[in-house]
């Protein structure tokens, strides 16, 4: 014959209260947003360029995706210390406002490669925010020759993703001119 079980002990009345850091160790990473991206290249359209990038993030407070496109150079090839250099500089315009907007950032340079047709070039650019998974690519419609707004719309239809918003600036107007009463 087997000995009897012994009976458990009786449970307590108050369960001690789970630790917060455990449950904020367990609770989901907040879902963030794909990222928007704004094509600079060094122009005065670049402000026009990160004020429509920073509408489209600001209501799903997306972070931007700021891929500086560099002027391709002949041999030698720069060093990375002036890429970077000229991206500060081409980022130094358009800074002051995507730091107002409050949206996170995410600054990247591209060089593009001599030769190749101008949808490569555009390509080069598209496989740099397939990198970040960026659906939307907001882009001026003069900018430098393989990289306008035209050309990456058309290499994004070709391979079906992402989207290209152009951005036409509006062209300066002289303020009005005023004269002094006469008398």
């Amino acid at each position: 014959m087997s000995s009897p079980v012994p009976p458990s002990p009786p449970m307590p009345l108050t369960a001690a209260l789970p630790d917060p850091a455990a449950i904020a160790a367990a609770a989901p990473a907040p879902v963030v947003a794909p990222p928007v991206t704004a094509l600079l290249a060094d122009s005065v359209r670049d402000v026009a360029v990160i004020d429509t990038a920073v509408r489209l993030a600001g209501p799903r407070r997306a972070p931007l995706l700021i891929v500086v496109a560099l002027p391709q150079h002949p041999h030698p090839p720069p060093t990375p210390e002036a890429d970077e250099y000229a991206a500060r500089l081409v980022m130094a315009r358009v800074l002051p406002r995507v730091r107002r907007s409050g949206l996170a950032y995410l600054p990247v340079t591209h060089r593009g490669t001599s030769g190749g047709t101008r949808l490569r070039a555009a390509g080069g650019v598209l496989d740099v925010v397939a990198r970040h998974r960026s659906p939307v690519v907001v882009a001026a419609t003069g900018g430098p020759p393989r990289l306008d707004a035209r050309t990456l719309a058309e290499a994004a239809a070709l391979r079906g993703a992402p989207f290209v918003h152009a951005v036409t600036p509006a062209g300066w107007v002289p303020p009005p001119l005023r004269l002094a009463p006469a008398g």
